[in-house]
């Protein structure tokens, strides 16, 4: 096709050597053609007007009057579906090579007929007045915490005038998330607070009236969080992420910063938590100064903060019962006995629960996201199995005390010795438990592989001991650092000499 940059070309050339068969040849363009416009001294655009006339007949006439219901029942049906069903109903006058004449006469349809579509509507970001929060999956990333691989989010805040920005580490989805990640935002970034916080419908902020209604409403706990801070809430209409559009660009941004600099480092390898977190603060930081004279604008209107933030920690007050167990945010934890009857206060953390007596943290449990899990640990109980190992049968979280595959193949070893499962393989296996609380457990581990691995050795509490002990017999004796207090004495009566020769002069 003869473009207007050709032809433009094509008459400077034949201005230098009057010549149109050598003109056209160094535009690229055929004798006849450049001699057209030549002579006519206009350019392709003012020659090709529209034509309203078709060049062949439409061959997909036939088949539009089948496919035209469709299209008017549901103007958004999926063109290549129709077009197949079509193809499937009416092979005789439509071909599998006119699907893209097929989506050009749809499209064509659909600009003159088809529905009506959602318009969004640009918005002026007032200084101050909002910011929005949105959580960001970094799993993908693959980072890894000592060694090992470390699952967690970002929750992300951004005011939305200056877009300056404050990522904090969290687990999940929760409310505690949400306190966590306003302090840093507030305190670390800001010291200062945005009039209104815009939120998604997530279950941290957000729950249903009822089951019967999908209207949600705010959560009292998030209500007292951001009446705390002075922050008014506010949230997006149900599936309508575009309504926090700011943070959800910026989600995308961060993400690939913090990509980028992982490839710079060379790793996503860290020693400790707290390095990670400085290695994302630093990348927040050098976001944020490139705002700075946008945020300098922002920050007259932004509201004062209270002198000390919310503590990041959830309080539940709970006690412990004759189970050895009790119950924090839908979850089941074991404690050890000592602690039957007492009334504690649990601090809530986003990765562990503090157990308090009053001020002293007399127990720290691992935090397991959900509901309905537990988290049961063997020491905890062993002792009181040891005395009642007729309850190990049936007791409700057996399965928890399995520390690892090893121990549950071990008891099943026991069955199959004894023939059936009854209190003398419970005693057994318990003693083996009991071993493992009060050693290693990864030896007795080790051990329960190497005996269950072996065709020769029965399992057995002294078989699993020898084994252990087998393993501490070639230890080096510590070595003997008697101080010889001889020298000592030898320096304190040279010392004597000097001062008795003084005397003597």
């Amino acid at each position: 096709m003869t473009t207007d940059f050709q032809v433009i070309a094509l008459m400077k050339e034949y201005k230098k050597s009057h010549n149109i068969k050598l003109s056209s040849l160094k535009v690229g363009m055929n004798r006849k053609t450049a001699a057209k416009y030549l002579k006519l001294k206009k350019l392709p655009s003012e020659m090709n007007g529209d034509r309203s006339w078709r060049t062949h007949p439409d061959r997909l006439e036939k088949i539009w009057e089948y496919a035209y219901p469709f299209l008017e029942n549901d103007p958004d049906i999926e063109i290549k579906a129709l077009f197949e069903h079509l193809l499937d109903t009416h092979p005789d006058i439509i071909a599998p090579n006119q699907l893209r004449s097929f989506q050009r006469k749809v499209k064509l349809w659909r600009v003159k007929n088809g529905s009506e579509k959602e318009v969004y509507f640009d918005q002026v970001a007032i200084p101050g007045e909002m910011a929005q929060v949105d959580w960001v999956d970094l799993n993908r990333l693959n980072i890894f915490i000592e060694g090992a691989h470390y699952k967690h989010k970002l929750i992300h805040f951004a005011l939305n005038y200056s877009n300056v920005e404050s990522a904090t580490i969290c687990r999940s989805e929760s409310i505690h998330s949400i306190k966590n990640g306003l302090r840093d935002f507030l305190y670390r970034v800001l010291l200062k607070a945005p009039k209104i916080l815009q939120i998604d419908n997530s279950s941290a902020a957000t729950h249903t009236r009822d089951r019967k209604s999908s209207d949600r409403v705010f959560n009292d706990e998030f209500l007292e969080v951001l009446k705390y801070y002075g922050i008014k809430p506010q949230k997006n209409n149900v599936r309508k992420p575009n309504e926090n559009g700011v943070v959800e660009s910026l989600n995308g941004h961060i993400k690939k910063r913090i990509t980028q600099a992982l490839k710079i480092r060379g790793n996503q390898k860290f020693d400790s938590l707290d390095e990670y977190k400085k290695f994302l603060e630093t990348i927040i930081d050098k976001i944020n100064k490139r705002r700075q004279s946008r945020f300098d604008e922002e920050l007259k209107f932004l509201k004062n903060i209270p002198q000390t933030p919310l503590p990041n920690y959830q309080e539940q007050y709970v006690t412990v019962r004759n189970r050895s167990l009790l119950y924090i945010k839908g979850t089941t934890y074991s404690v050890p006995s000592r602690l039957i009857g007492t009334k504690l206060k649990a601090k809530i953390y986003d990765d562990r629960i503090d157990l308090c007596s009053g001020s002293t943290v007399v127990q720290t449990l691992p935090k397991r996201k959900g509901r309905g899990n537990s988290v049961i640990d063997y020491r905890h109980l062993i002792n009181s199995l040891i005395r009642k190992p007729a309850a190990f049968s049936n007791y409700k979280y057996k399965s928890e005390l399995y520390p690892t595959e090893n121990f549950k193949r071990a008891y099943e070893q026991l069955v199959l010795q004894s023939g059936y499962e009854n209190r003398n393989v419970n005693i057994a296996y318990l003693r083996i438990l009991k071993l493992a609380a009060d050693n290693i457990e990864e030896d007795v581990d080790i051990a329960l592989g190497l005996i269950l691995s072996s065709k020769d050795q029965k399992l057995s509490i002294d078989t699993v001991s020898d084994l252990i002990l087998s393993n501490t017999k070639h230890k080096i004796d510590p070595i003997s650092l008697t101080p010889n207090l001889n020298s000592y004495d030898d320096l304190f009566s040279k010392e004597e000499d000097i001062k008795n020769e003084r005397a003597v002069t």
